[in-house]
């Protein structure tokens, strides 16, 4: 039914059928416009691993901004050397002077269209991670990843019974279990990493903690079997998301905006469950991150992580609303009507749209116009994420311009006038290597 009536070519009322939507929201001195997010999401558009920007990923946000999103979340950026060692294929990096430049560019060029910008700072993908030259990743144990045919997202099983080949991007290397001196260097290089993007204006920073990177493998019983400090009970498996958390927070300063976003539940046997998240995300919030933004699965259970169908996380979404004094965000709502339904009823504060933004771009103008019958609809049919595990940039199948964007005059970034140094935002501390100069 939804669905028929999104289809619909009837122009309605925004400020009435779309009030809560399109209402603002504060996330601590931040405004946002509207509660329509784009969502991160890995496009391999950063050619050849090199983690700069470039023209196209310039272009492919601007449409974003443009479209009208109230904010923008960046795709994972890799803020370790190590980490930018095990990619999704290609990802953007910040891990040293040299990346703030392109990033400064990205974070100026969605503001000129008239959006708020998060960067997502991941300090790695653990054993999810694929390192070039085939070595073995970093993670809490050696444990592999190995994903169930029955929990594959829609689409997967069928290209891979066509193209059996592809089963080995499908596993995980055998990771190496990390020391304790790896891991404290890997936490202070990731939050002196957070300076720099700090220093590249985005008006805040999301710590990357879902669907089975890094962090999610600390917390989950599943990957997590050491016997030390950071193994064992939820306190201690918690222990290196907190210590990421106080260490970002330091070199940042308490003004700053941090997020974090969570998967709800890993949905595997003896994985991070539902309730330890709820008190996770507690903890955390407690410790002062300023919002909580859901995912679920992980990449051994992506049917959960892309789900087939709308509003599949709202009832785990409602829980955290319960159980954090701070904004929720959901993803995978990708009708308008149903968004709206989500805010109204109290389970969420924001909605992100990951496939549907790839699949229209003008998703919000379209909202804000009254006319959601227009929209593009997202097929579920996960064409851009199977070319995106086959290391190929993202694709559409209902929209022919994504990946070409850059050669559209519309996203171009327009004249701005330059920002005084005197209100950028700028830490207390200068990252670690440019204070010794």
């Amino acid at each position: 039914m939804a669905e028929k009536a999104a289809k619909s070519t009837k122009k309605v009322d925004p400020k009435k059928e779309f009030k809560n939507l399109l209402s603002p929201i504060q996330i601590k001195d931040v405004e946002l416009k509207n509660r329509i997010v784009m969502a991160p999401m890995n496009t391999v558009m950063s050619l050849d691993n090199r983690g700069y920007v470039n023209e196209q990923i310039l272009a492919y946000y601007a449409a974003r901004a443009k479209g009208g999103c109230g904010l923008i979340i960046t795709e994972c950026v890799l803020g370790t050397k190590l980490a930018a060692k095990f990619p999704f294929t290609s990802n953007l990096h910040c891990y040293d002077v040299s990346f703030a430049p392109g990033l400064l560019e990205l974070a100026e060029t969605i503001h000129a269209f008239g959006a708020r910008t998060f960067i997502q700072m991941s300090i790695g993908f653990g054993r999810q991670g694929h390192a070039h030259d085939g070595s073995r990743p970093p993670a809490p144990s050696a444990i592999p990843y190995n994903v169930p045919f029955e929990l594959l997202a829609t689409g997967f099983p069928e290209v891979l019974m066509k193209y059996p080949v592809l089963l080995p991007m499908a596993m995980g290397s055998l990771p190496y279990e990390m020391t304790i001196d790896e891991i404290r260097h890997e936490q202070d290089e990731f939050a002196n990493s957070c300076v720099f993007a700090m220093m590249a204006q985005y008006d805040g920073i999301e710590l990357h903690a879902p669907h089975g990177y890094l962090e999610h493998q600390f917390l989950s019983p599943r990957t997590n079997k050491r016997t030390d400090m950071y193994g064992g009970s939820l306190e201690s498996r918690m222990r290196f998301l907190v210590e990421v958390y106080f260490k970002v927070r330091e070199a940042v300063g308490p003004e700053y905006l941090v997020g974090m976003r969570l998967s709800a539940d890993e949905h595997m046997p003896d994985g991070f469950t539902h309730e330890e998240a709820l008190e996770a995300a507690r903890v955390m919030t407690q410790l002062g991150v300023d919002y909580v933004h859901l995912s679920d699965g992980s990449y051994e259970a992506l049917k959960y992580f892309f789900p087939s169908e709308d509003g599949t996380m709202l009832d785990e979404a409602a829980n955290f609303k319960k159980a954090v004094p701070v904004p929720v965000m959901v993803p995978s709502i990708h009708d308008p009507r149903n968004a709206e339904k989500a805010i109204a009823s109290g389970k969420c504060d924001m909605v992100s749209f990951g496939r549907q933004m790839l699949a229209d771009p003008e998703y919000a103008n379209k909202v804000a116009a009254g006319k959601p019958g227009d929209i593009k609809r997202c097929k579920r049919c996960n064409e851009c994420l199977m070319r995106a595990e086959i290391g190929m940039p993202v694709r559409c199948v209902v929209n022919k311009n994504l990946g070409r964007e850059k050669y559209m005059p519309e996203y171009w970034r327009p004249p701005v006038k330059a920002m005084s140094v005197h209100k950028m935002k700028v830490p207390g501390r200068l990252p670690d290597h440019l204070s010794q100069h």
